[in-house]
């Protein structure tokens, strides 16, 4: 089993910059549930698995997708590299299984559910691989990511600088004192192109290939989320 590890993305604190930024985050992910369900009809009676839920409960915009499937009468898995067993303290009727999970120790999986994981994953070939993963453990999975081409940065609060190539970028967020997001294990984030070429990686791998459907939700003007929901043919 892979090492536990804790990450500490926000702080301890809250600030008011957070709690609007909470607020706008449950609102597009809200969104983005909606269109999920838009997509496959209900979750209602299906085994759904969250992969790399957060062990917060503090921000009412983590885990929000256990608790929109759990209400909506989804069987609810959740696995991540983090510790959070403690999540069944808020979500009684959730299942913790390890990570990473195993297929073969799993009950079939209608669909994975993986919001903003991704660009924490690291390199582009672990981005294809963690693809992979997910459309080994179900039939259908949910991608989310922020969006790159978006003037803001939601993890530094930056404008722009995020645009700069990528090396630049880092050696820029090392300078402020950012070291944590200025490295590529913790932080590469994606554009749409960027999603597409990853998802055509990973899905060499299937003979049959896989279906695409996207969503591209707005906030402060522009796509926030690149949203793929992506299947197994």
């Amino acid at each position: 089993m892979t090492d536990i590890r804790e990450f500490d993305y926000f702080g301890n604190r809250i600030s008011q910059i957070d709690r609007w930024r909470m607020q706008a985050s449950i609102r597009v992910r809200r969104q983005i549930y909606d269109w999920f369900i838009a997509q496959i009809g209900s979750v209602s009676g299906k085994a759904i698995l969250d992969h790399g839920s957060t062990p917060d409960t503090l921000r009412c915009d983590s885990n929000c997708f256990i608790r929109w499937c759990l209400e909506d009468g989804a069987k609810v898995y959740a696995t991540s590299p983090e510790d959070i067993t403690g999540l069944t303290q808020s979500f009684p009727n959730l299942a913790i299984v390890p990570y990473p999970p195993d297929p073969q120790f799993l009950p079939p999986i209608d669909y994975a559910i993986s919001s903003a994981v991704i660009e924490h994953v690291g390199s582009e070939a672990r981005q294809v691989e963690y693809v992979q993963n997910l459309l080994h453990l179900a039939r259908g999975v949910l991608l989310t990511t922020p969006n790159r081409a978006h003037w803001l940065d939601f993890h530094t609060k930056l404008p722009l600088l995020h645009w700069l190539p990528r090396n630049r970028h880092r050696q820029i967020l090392n300078v402020l004192g950012m070291k944590f997001w200025a490295k590529e294990e913790n932080l590469r984030l994606l554009s749409h192109n960027d999603i597409a070429a990853i998802v055509w990686s990973a899905e060499c791998e299937f003979q049959n290939g896989v279906t695409v459907d996207w969503y591209q939700p707005k906030f402060l003007g522009m796509v926030s989320n690149l949203v793929a929901f992506i299947q197994v043919k």
